[in-house]
């Protein structure tokens, strides 16, 4: 079996698992960014980012929304499939460090692309960022944790931006 799913395995999951139909759309939109900005960075690089690790990743990112922890029980659910590669990055969809001193990986790329698709819309990483900050504006701990994951995202977009030469928000929506 191979450990990385397929996409079709990746839409069985999601069904099996009962994902509703926004979270879906969202995943599969999330998925057609991540597929952007990979696809970009593996022209650029001799042995760029992993084109199927990065879809099925992006595909099953949410397909726990709703519960608690849901990158956790999401990374939970893969790991009992045999998927610890995308469980990995599963897990770290919502939180991760990244320093900029080196490329990103599949892992950022997912995190990254989450950041730019609000429900089924397109957004830019500070928006998502600045929506969220001021809807928890009445919790300074929350509003910290969240200033402290722009940062990073905001390194993550720098790092895309400065090695494509692009837009991070132009290359998430260049057709295919």
């Amino acid at each position: 079996m191979s450990t990385i799913p397929t996409p079709d395995q990746c839409e069985q999951l999601l069904a099996t698992h009962k994902t509703p139909e926004a979270t879906v759309i969202h995943c599969r939109m999330v998925r057609d960014v991540a597929r952007r900005i990979g696809r970009d960075l593996k022209w650029l690089r001799d042995r760029g980012p992993n084109m199927a690790l990065i879809t099925a990743a992006a595909l099953l990112h949410d397909i726990a929304k709703g519960q608690p922890d849901h990158a956790r029980a999401g990374a939970e659910i893969l790991r009992g499939h045999g998927f610890e590669k995308v469980a990995e990055i599963v897990e770290a969809h919502n939180d991760l460090e990244y320093s900029g001193d080196r490329p990103v990986t599949e892992k950022e790329i997912v995190f990254i692309a989450d950041k730019l698709v609000k429900g089924d819309q397109m957004v830019t990483v500070v928006y998502m960022y600045d929506h969220k900050i001021e809807a928890r504006r009445d919790n300074p701990e929350a509003v910290a944790d969240l200033e402290r994951r722009k940062v990073v995202a905001m390194r993550i977009k720098t790092s895309i931006e400065q090695e494509t030469g692009k837009n991070l928000e132009e290359l998430a929506i260049a057709e295919e």
